[in-house]
């Protein structure tokens, strides 16, 4: 993107040109004409999506105003972006950042989980807009913090240079999210089904089994809770694997994750006082 004060120079020729007050272009595009006003002063550098919205209104093609190197620098920022929340070549402080707030997204995935269950249960004997308005947002909440708890647990499979952990890690991340967008674009087609077949539970058997052995492989850094962890998430993994024992899974569930939320939080500790 072209920088400032270029870019307001050039914003503000293109909107005296064809003769659009800047309240006129506010009731345009909805941005404040304060806001245009500085933007056009080169007194600020707006964000990427406030140029877009000003172009748009102003009907001019946006990549005209890139050149190839700006979408290179772009490309390369996203890339980045994903490999810090993926927690890829990150640094020993940046990992032991994201135990805080994985154990805490735990909470928040065990809680909104038990929503998610009882309102599902509702839109099975009321279908109504506002339900399903509710249950997509409730997904939407459990994708988030399900990240956020996942990735508390591939800090620590680098931290302790666990193979089986990370690759299980970024695997849960991958077929839950996508199970659960499924269901929310099934929500959103109005057709009241989920996905509970084999497509889904057989790879979250699996994953969780080697997740599972992962976490007994912590056990000499995290202890018996570690342990505990394991052997709980490869007895939900074989029982899914089953299909017809995955009602034992369902029960181990909620002690799964609890353990699996005080080990986190552990971690945490064991970080704030220097052991780790």
């Amino acid at each position: 993107m072209i920088e400032q004060p270029t870019l307001g120079s050039k914003l503000l020729e293109l909107r005296t040109q064809q003769g659009i007050t800047q309240h006129e272009l506010r009731e345009k595009c909805h941005v404040s004409v304060r806001t245009i006003q500085r933007i056009e002063a080169g007194a600020v550098t707006p964000r990427a999506s406030t140029v877009k919205i000003l172009l748009e209104a102003l009907g001019e093609n946006q990549a005209d105003w890139y050149s190839s190197s700006d979408v290179i620098v772009e490309n390369q920022f996203s890339i980045k972006t994903l490999k810090q929340m993926l927690l890829i070549n990150s640094t020993e402080q940046q990992l032991k950042n994201a135990i805080t707030p994985a154990w805490i997204g735990g909470i928040v995935f065990f809680l909104f989980s038990i929503i998610e269950i009882a309102v599902e249960s509702i839109l099975m004997e009321e279908v109504s807009t506002y339900l399903i308005t509710t249950l997509v947002a409730i997904k939407l909440v459990i994708i988030i913090s399900f990240f956020l708890f996942t990735r508390g647990f591939l800090s620590l499979s680098t931290l302790f240079e666990n193979r089986l952990l990370k690759i299980a890690s970024y695997l849960s991340i991958g077929v839950i999210t996508v199970i659960y967008c499924f269901d929310i674009i099934v929500l959103l087609s109005s057709k009241i089904e989920y996905l509970n077949s084999a497509f889904a539970v057989v790879p979250l058997g699996v994953i969780s089994i080697i997740f599972g052995l992962g976490l007994l492989e912590l056990q000499d850094g995290m202890g018996r809770i570690a342990k505990i962890a394991g052997r709980l998430e490869v007895a939900f993994g074989i029982s899914y694997i089953t299909l017809i024992f995955s009602f034992v899974g369902l029960v181990l569930l909620a002690p799964l994750l609890i353990v699996e939320i005080v080990l986190l939080s552990k971690a945490d500790q064991l970080i704030k006082e220097g052991q780790l």
